[in-house]
């Protein structure tokens, strides 16, 4: 998301006050939280009611503002605006429920926590007022899927026990108990995840958009052309580096892919790519940001909410993985540019430009990154890269960021941080559903008995629901839905819970590239001014080299392990690279020259044996062996193959 694609105000009073009002709000919004990093605001059930009414405030006037001018990323509202005055009401009304529903809840939150679950039937009916406005928010600015889960699973927390199948039936709850469940408990329903947005969340992705209003996408696109100046198919490395290092510290595909995607994709068909090639790598490799630390796509903050572990541990555990999901969509490109003899990037790199910039990147985010593995809270490590990006800012010479720049990254990182909360604030309802009904577990039941009993099976059977529920759905929603679903079978046919949570994650991730619906691929094919469905397949192919990553988790432990790591992480990486390796070669058929359908079926036999290596629990060291040996074999075999046929044509 860039600055361009933030509603712009109008001439007129009623715009005005709102954009005051979105100021106002979202800045004492910042001021509590970072009030809160310092002990200055207690952590308690008010905190959480606080926060709420801001996002559900601060929400309704990003609805009110998108009404007059629909942004790119925000596409869903602005389809949906054909009549701006019903609109404009109907997010008054959203506002008017949801704030009087919490301002009525926070009067009366001690007698609320003393008699939970026995509320009256006016306190219930605060509870009902509270659930419509956010999802009425939650449609208008994330869609008719998510409001449609949100509102489902509550449905089925009233009336699931007339579902005729016996599996999926609860025995039947009360309003009030329901209520307390969803709407009136600062511990469960629409606060499950308030934790994760208000302390961990808001303030790292303040922190990212700050980096990018002191230059970080010029950086990164500036060091991607240096580094493209030196391979061929150089041109998508701008897209690759800047995609994972904004993605990094944005951990957001779509918005992720519109940033950078305006830049790296012209530039890419520049340079010889076709148009849903170009927009299939920079889907790719905006995906590749939502499985980096320090932000994960906020999936990672949910995993240790999960998981009741320290954040800095899933961030850490992520490193190894998410870089070889790089490397992976390193190699494909690398084996497409080579196929299609394309050349190396020949646009001018601005030298100067990196060298006065990168200390502000470089120092921020390592300060952010330290303070993390020294356990320092989230929102504390984000107001300390925050303050140190903005002095570094200033030492940018004729680089150095203007006002207007920094004020725009600031109402941008209002705006993401706002409807990222709303995200996680209507997720809430459908964690609890599924685990306070067991609905979970009784899937679980069902997945175990359903699927045969073997491992592979299973993890394949497990790969293939987490992609159809992730479909269409922000990545935190996928992971949310496919892990409450598919965590507790694995756990139940052996799979330890971080690396379980970490295979469902991953998928989740995929599912932004999965057609029909893939979200990330539709942005950038828009981008790249292609046809989806190429798109789609493209982006695919690209990512098919980094299926083997969330396998290799589940059988590997080392590869979770960082920063605590030994010798015995080194096999299991070579494993996946070999196998990454064959895989780009197979799927873009070229190796030293271009291969046939034998040659193709060779290297996928490789990739075969690098999938059963992996899968293997123990070290397999005949396995390696064979692996690495017919890689070698066949590496040596197209090479001399090449060879021969260049003596041939040279031949009088």
């Amino acid at each position: 998301m860039s600055s361009e694609t933030l509603p712009i105000t109008r001439a007129g009073w009623f715009t005005r006050v709102v954009e005051v009002a979105i100021w106002g709000i979202g800045l004492g919004l910042v001021g509590y939280l970072a009030l809160s990093v310092f002990g200055l605001v207690a952590h308690g059930s008010v905190f959480y009611v606080n926060f709420a009414m801001a996002i559900v405030a601060m929400s309704g006037l990003l609805a009110l503002s998108e009404i007059d001018s629909p942004s790119e990323i925000e596409g869903e509202a602005g389809r949906r605006v054909r009549n701006p005055h019903l609109h404009r009401i109907g997010v008054l009304i959203a506002m008017f429920c949801g704030l009087g529903g919490l301002g009525y809840f926070w009067w009366y939150l001690d007698w609320m926590v003393i008699n939970a679950p026995f509320f009256d039937p006016l306190t219930v009916t605060f509870g009902y007022l509270i659930m419509g406005g956010v999802i009425y928010l939650t449609w208008f600015h994330w869609g008719l899927l998510l409001a449609s889960l949100c509102a489902g699973s509550i449905l089925y927390f009233f009336f699931g026990q007339y579902i005729p199948i016996s599996l999926l039936q609860h025995p039947g709850y009360s309003a009030a108990f329901i209520m307390n469940y969803v709407s009136l408990n600062t511990n469960q329903g629409f606060f499950l995840f308030s934790g994760v947005a208000a302390d961990q969340i808001f303030l790292l992705v303040i922190f990212g958009t700050t980096l990018l209003g002191t230059g970080m996408l010029r950086l990164t696109i500036e060091i991607g052309k240096a580094t493209g100046r030196t391979v061929r198919g150089g041109a998508a490395l701008p897209a690759i580096i800047a995609s994972g290092a904004i993605g990094a510290v944005m951990g957001q595909a779509v918005s992720n892919v519109v940033l950078s995607g305006r830049f790296t994709i012209p530039m890419m068909k520049r340079h010889g790519f076709g148009p849903a090639m170009a927009g299939a790598i920079e889907a790719a490799a905006s995906s590749a940001g939502q499985i980096l630390p320090p932000v994960l796509g906020l999936g990672g903050f949910l995993i240790a909410a999960f998981l009741g572990i320290p954040y800095v541990e899933v961030a850490m555990a992520a490193l190894i993985p998410g870089l070889l999901y790089l490397t992976g969509v390193v190699f494909s490109v690398g084996n497409y540019a080579l196929d299609r003899d394309l050349p190396r990037l020949n646009e001018p790199v601005d030298r100067r430009l990196i060298w006065r910039m990168s200390p502000t990147f470089l120092v921020s985010f390592v300060l952010v990154i330290w303070l993390l593995l020294g356990f320092r809270s989230a929102g504390y490590a984000a107001l300390a890269g925050i303050v140190m990006a903005l002095v570094l800012s200033q030492l940018q010479g004729p680089f150095k960021p203007t006002k207007a720049e920094l004020v725009a990254s600031v109402r941008e990182g209002l705006v993401l941080t706002t409807l990222l909360s709303l995200l996680i604030l209507a997720i809430g309802p459908l964690g609890q559903v599924m685990t306070s009904t067991n609905l979970s577990g009784r899937l679980a039941t069902i997945l175990a008995t359903t699927l045969p009993d073997n491992e592979i099976l299973l993890l394949i059977g497990a790969m293939v629901l987490s992609l159809v529920l992730g479909m269409g759905l922000p990545t935190p929603i996928a992971y949310v839905v496919a892990s409450l679903a598919v965590v507790p079978f694995l756990q139940e046919v052996g799979v330890d819970p971080l690396r379980a949570h970490f295979f469902v994650f991953y998928f989740a991730v995929f599912s932004t590239l999965s057609p029909p619906v893939a979200v990330s691929v539709l942005a950038a094919a828009k981008l790249a001014n292609a046809s989806f469905w190429t798109t789609a397949v493209r982006s695919l192919q690209i990512a098919s080299t980094t299926f083997i990553i969330p396998f290799a988790i589940v059988f590997n432990k080392p590869l979770l392990e960082f920063p605590n790591v030994d010798a015995t992480v080194i096999m299991p990486i070579v494993e996946v690279l070999v196998t990454q390796m064959a895989g780009a070669i197979a799927a873009f058929g070229f190796c030293f020259k271009r291969l046939g359908w034998m040659g193709r079926g060779y290297f996928y036999l490789v990739v075969a044996i690098g999938y059963v290596t992996l899968t293997q629990h123990g070290r397999p060291v005949l396995l390696d062996i064979l692996l690495c040996g017919s890689m070698i074999l066949g590496f040596m075999g197209c090479y001399i193959a090449t060879r021969a046929a260049a003596r041939t044509e040279s031949a009088p």
